[in-house]
């Protein structure tokens, strides 16, 4: 029986996760609370609750719940989950004049297509106040991660994944094959690939976002890709990653880093194609690594807090050690990582939560069906 993701990131600890190849964290400067820090943290011990809807996981509820409150006892946190249409329920509850919940953690895409279009995001740069947050040099690639085409800004990156386009099975496939994403392209990989279907937003829709976006690569690489390579089309992630494993597809495409790594660092024949290999680049992307606030704010004080909290160099150790995922900052610890989490240093990536990398995430669906279409596999 496969363990689960909670005790799986425990135990990997003890040997299964490999050493960090990216750069030390930085020693941390002495910051000072900002003035008003005390009135804000005494505000919201008075309203005493917060409302977080938040990504599905133990590990989740570890790092943005049970550190929190370790940190701030006084402050009751209520959670929800909201994968599986969580904002779906979100809007119905606000047609009905019901303003739940305070925070919104998880992806960007969601946020900024779905919520914020409805009115549902609040601006979120009167919450952030910590000198230690608002310092670029503190961050990777010495800026905020800001998600949104322009302001008022609504949503923030706080996680860094590398989000691989592919991953193949070690023994069937050389992974140094691949230097470019037409590499993956080739004619000789026919009947050789399965794939995420990145019609619908998950899983893979960052790297497929990115090469749709890249002047050298777009809608070309998907007709060669999709149109002539006979890809095998699933959602399960389970599956690709089996697949691929056993060696019945020797190449898996835009599948679920969670799912990939996991099987990687139980030893299993499968490894990513590195974006520092591709000469084209890639992208960094959240995962369930960003962070809003809803609008109306039920407990504005207590928000605010919890924001500054979770993207402080306290709150982002607590989301790597309890999630094993890379944060954002430069100033936390970068060992004992998801491999696949791992950045490089002295690489720049594109960052694919911004609201452009959605919105072409959402162009993807009406592209590939064409495309399967034309090729007669719709």
């Amino acid at each position: 029986m496969q363990p689960s993701r909670r005790e799986f990131l425990h135990s990997a600890a003890a040997g299964a996760l490999v050493a960090s190849t990216a750069a030390p964290a930085l020693a941390a400067p002495n910051y000072r609370k900002p003035p008003g820090w005390d009135n804000l943290v005494a505000a919201a011990h008075q309203e005493g609750a917060l409302m977080l809807y938040l990504p599905e996981g133990d590990e989740y509820e570890a790092a943005l719940v049970t550190r929190f409150q370790r940190a701030y006892p006084g402050i009751r946190v209520e959670t929800a989950i909201n994968s599986g249409g969580g904002q779906s329920r979100l809007l119905v509850e606000r047609s009905a004049g019901r303003y739940i919940p305070d925070i919104w953690i998880t992806g960007s895409t969601i946020a900024l297509l779905t919520l914020k279009p409805a009115g549902a995001l609040a601006p979120l740069e009167p919450f952030i106040v910590l000198p230690e947050i608002l310092d670029r040099s503190a961050w990777a690639q010495n800026m905020l991660w800001w998600n949104d085409a322009q302001r008022p800004y609504t949503n923030i990156s706080f996680a860094g994944l590398l989000l691989p386009p592919a991953y193949v099975n070690t023994t069937l496939v050389k992974p140094s094959e691949f230097r470019s994403y037409w590499d993956l392209a080739d004619p000789k990989w026919r009947g050789k690939i399965a794939s995420t279907d990145v019609r619908t937003i998950g899983p893979g829709s960052v790297p497929a976002s990115f090469i749709y976006r890249s002047p050298k690569l777009g809608l070309p690489w998907f007709e060669r890709f999709f149109g002539t390579l006979d890809v095998v089309l699933s959602r399960s992630q389970r599956q690709l990653v089996d697949w691929c494993v056993q060696g019945q597809y020797p190449i898996v495409a835009f599948v679920s880093i969670t799912e990939a790594s996991t099987a990687m660092n139980q030893g299993l024949p499968i490894v990513q194609i590195g974006l520092e290999q591709l000469k084209e680049g890639g992208a960094l992307g959240p995962n369930t690594g960003s962070v809003s606030v809803i609008k109306p704010t039920p407990h504005p004080n207590a928000a605010k807090l919890y924001v500054n909290w979770l993207l402080s160099r306290d709150g982002q150790l607590a989301w790597e050690q309890e999630t094993k995922q890379a944060s954002l900052r430069l100033d936390t610890p970068k060992d004992g990582l998801y491999l696949a989490y791992k950045r490089n240093a002295g690489i720049t990536y594109a960052n694919g939560g911004a609201e452009e990398y959605g919105l072409a995430a959402a162009a993807l669906n009406g592209a590939i069906t064409g495309i399967l279409k034309k090729a007669g596999r719709a």
